[in-house]
């Protein structure tokens, strides 16, 4: 695929999330708008950390 393509689809699917439309693709998947909540993580040495809330965009691949 052209690199410009490529930087032009990914634009269009960021913008359309940030919006929280889902964005689908036929014969790849879609993309949907998550929000993470805050929450707490235990590293192995048993610090504890808060990790912040954060939006991202989620990919969940289409079942051929």
């Amino acid at each position: 695929m052209d690199n410009e393509f490529i930087k032009a689809f990914s634009e269009v699917v960021r913008e359309e999330v940030i919006r929280k439309n889902e964005v689908q693709v036929d014969g790849i998947g879609s993309f949907q708008f998550e929000h993470r909540k805050q929450f707490q993580k235990q590293h192995e040495n048993g610090r504890v950390v808060m990790m912040p809330p954060k939006d991202t965009i989620n990919f969940e691949p289409e079942n051929n």
